[in-house]
């Protein structure tokens, strides 16, 4: 089972720390558990732990640990209202940068990019707060081919059609289209 992109999971690194083990196959292939892989991965997704200061109280993980994809995660969570009720509204960019502890502009980047791409219902619900229009909202490219090269592709379309009649009728209009 592949875990991802080559630059996401440190295979060999993650081989010498004994958290990921090859079996191999017959021809010597290597390949990994599928239990093993997801035990790994939701691992990985698990935001860091709190570090302890020398007074013992908890404070958030040092900035730069959190990966991308952490943060992403992170969004897709809610966050309590301000006024302590029980209510919630999904996060910003603030609420990135005082609970995980990274850089402003990070923790913007990440959020553009989760406003754009995520499906999630809170990245919708934050894109309603924000004004901008649903990701699967948006209107697919406008045609960029000639009516006469869109008029020629459905022939050729019909072309294909299991019907002989349509196959005639679209190779005369082709023939006739034919200087």
């Amino acid at each position: 089972m592949a875990l991802g992109f080559a630059s996401e999971f440190k295979v060999r690194a993650l081989q010498k720390q004994g958290r990921l083990r090859a079996v191999r196959g017959v021809m010597g292939s290597a390949w990994y558990p599928r239990l093993q892989v997801l035990a790994l991965r939701d691992a990985l997704a698990a935001p860091p732990a709190a570090i302890a200061d020398s007074t013992g109280s908890a404070q958030p993980a040092a900035p730069g640990r959190w990966s991308d994809a952490q943060l992403v995660a992170h969004l897709r969570g809610r966050a309590r209202a301000a006024d302590g009720s029980g209510a919630s509204r999904p996060r910003t960019p603030v609420d990135l940068v005082a609970e995980t502890g990274i850089s402003i502009a990070r923790a913007e980047r990440v959020y553009r990019f989760w406003l754009t791409h995520d499906v999630h219902p809170v990245a919708d619900e934050a894109r309603q707060r924000a004004g901008r229009a649903p990701a699967a909202a948006t209107p697919p490219p406008s045609e960029r081919r000639s009516e006469a090269r869109v008029e020629h592709d459905a022939l050729l379309r019909q072309m294909r059609d299991a019907d002989p009649a349509k196959r005639e009728a679209a190779f005369a209009k082709l023939r006739e289209r034919r200087p």
